[in-house]
């Protein structure tokens, strides 16, 4: 089979991380084309001339985006399928070439996060997959519920593995991104275990300088018992995910969250709230959620986790065992192959 990709990733991923890494995993004799997004002047004003011709029609998408959607589209006809990778920020591309039977596009973001008139774009995604199942129904609304396939996003359980007992720092917390976390609720919950448990803890923030606006953020930067980092590789993140022994990141909502399923992949034990598409990723089954801003319930946790180390490891080697079982790539990127080919079944 050929499958031609596009991908309009997160600029500061690794080669180990996001869900562009999908098309190196497809099975041996799949051929993969995939079409990236860079951006300069020259590409932005590409990408002006191809929306000028379409009318204007692609208006809500960057011209760096549209320039790469335009070669992307252009490879179609010489490919079986055709798969927008991010499809939140590109959904008019389906209402323009939604003729094409064979493209697809995957959701990543909840609901709450789309504007009602974003939602009402999806009627033009004909072949849809979602990385989480909870919201499929509320999606549904929007779109036909018999186009949407939730296949779970993959993680390189190769890369991403447990690193030897004797390097987990008991005292050691991480904290991974920005995006939907509930910072409020950390806050409480750092005010508290200061307050009750210990003042010995490191809490280590893995994000990029410019998303630290938030008044929470500002209010834990002058903590010296925290520290940001950023502009890391995946081998630098590895060794923060490895050699800490707990991922503490309360969230507002979610869909698959990248930093979760890194953790649950390394083995470090996840402490977050139950919102958006956590239970798709083992939550509440493989390791206990939380109410969200229940800033108490969390302290308790964390508290468990700390006074028992057998439980902590428990949880540890069943996040594992999910990751083998659930969330390698090479069988995420069959699921998707086995997708494509119903789909293009149907279709004949």
């Amino acid at each position: 089979m050929k499958v031609n990709i596009l991908v309009n990733g997160v600029p500061w991923f690794g080669k180990y991380s996001g869900y562009e890494c999908l098309g190196n995993y497809f099975p041996q004799g799949t051929k993969v084309t995939t079409t990236y997004s860079p951006d300069s002047k020259l590409i932005r004003a590409l990408g002006k001339g191809v929306n000028m011709w379409y009318n204007g029609k692609l208006g809500n998408i960057r011209n760096d985006g549209i320039w790469a959607a335009y070669k992307f589209l252009r490879k179609g006809t010489s490919h079986d399928v055709s798969h927008i990778l991010y499809a939140d920020g590109n959904l008019k591309l389906f209402e323009t070439f939604n003729k094409k039977n064979n493209l697809f596009g995957t959701i990543h973001f909840p609901v709450s996060f789309w504007k009602k008139e974003r939602l009402k774009q999806l009627e033009y995604l004909n072949n849809g997959i979602i990385l989480y199942k909870e919201e499929l129904e509320q999606f549904g609304e929007y779109t036909n519920p018999n186009r949407m396939k939730f296949i779970r996003h993959g993680v390189d359980t190769n890369f991403f593995k447990p690193g030897p007992t004797q390097d987990v720092n008991k005292k050691k917390v991480l904290f991974v991104g920005s995006f939907l976390r509930n910072f409020d609720m950390f806050l409480q919950v750092y005010n508290m275990i200061e307050s009750n448990l210990s003042r010995e803890f490191e809490y280590h923030f893995i994000v990029p300088g410019h998303q630290r606006g938030h008044a929470a953020l500002q209010k834990l930067s002058a903590f010296s018992n925290v520290f940001f980092h950023e502009k890391l590789t995946d081998e630098e993140m590895l060794w923060y995910y490895q050699t800490s022994y707990v991922l503490l990141m309360p969230m507002d909502d979610s869909g698959a969250n990248t930093a979760i399923i890194q953790a649950i992949s390394t083995g470090l034990p996840v402490i977050t709230t139950d919102v958006g598409g956590i239970r798709s990723y083992g939550g509440g089954d493989i390791y206990p959620l939380i109410a969200n801003n229940d800033s108490v319930g969390m302290v308790e946790l964390f508290s468990k986790f700390q006074s028992d180390e057998d439980y902590r490891n428990k949880i540890a080697k069943q996040q594992r065992d999910f990751a083998l079982n659930e969330m390698d790539w090479y069988k995420i990127a069959g699921e998707h192959l086995q997708h494509y080919q119903q789909v293009i079944s149907a279709n004949r």
